[in-house]
């Protein structure tokens, strides 16, 4: 648990679910709230109610506020991990939650799984970087449809 005031703090809210994006400038919030700390290529997983798919890439250091995970791993790239987190064997076993008012996500189930990871950091990163270069692509063509369904309208 971390207190530390000068880090800006990560909630549920704040994410825009799927998407793995802030919805605001967290740094204008004003928060005590204790969490959990993280740095810089961090990868925060909502897990409770995971099915709501809140995850983010961390790009700076704050704190997780809530039910998360912050995975860093030494021997997979980060990047990969985050596309590796999205993927469906992991959301299926992330889905197998504890609990019916407030479901979470099991971590001994995570942790007894095994996922296809690539031997080497290089090919882990040209995997993560292929997938986040095509992620920013879709939300490119997105906000291009939503252009022109808005000019469309005016």
């Amino acid at each position: 648990m971390c207190v530390d005031n000068t880090l800006p703090r990560v909630e549920y809210e704040d994410i825009i679910p799927e998407i793995g994006k802030l919805n605001k400038d967290i740094y204008s919030k004003h928060s005590e709230k204790r969490g959990i700390a993280f740095e810089l290529g961090d990868i925060l997983f909502g897990k409770l109610r995971p099915y709501l798919k809140n995850w983010l890439h961390a790009d700076f250091s704050g704190i997780a506020v809530g039910d998360w995970w912050v995975l860093h791993s030494e021997n997979v790239d980060d990047t990969f991990l985050y596309v590796l987190i999205q993927g469906n064997q992991f959301q299926i076993i992330a889905n197998q939650t504890k609990g019916t008012k407030m479901p979470r996500s099991d971590w001994n189930a995570v942790a007894q799984s095994n996922f296809s990871i690539p031997r080497t950091r290089n090919e882990q990163k040209k995997i993560g970087t292929f997938f986040q270069l095509l992620d920013n692509l879709i939300t490119l063509h997105q906000r291009k449809s939503l252009a022109r369904l808005y000019l469309a309208q005016t």
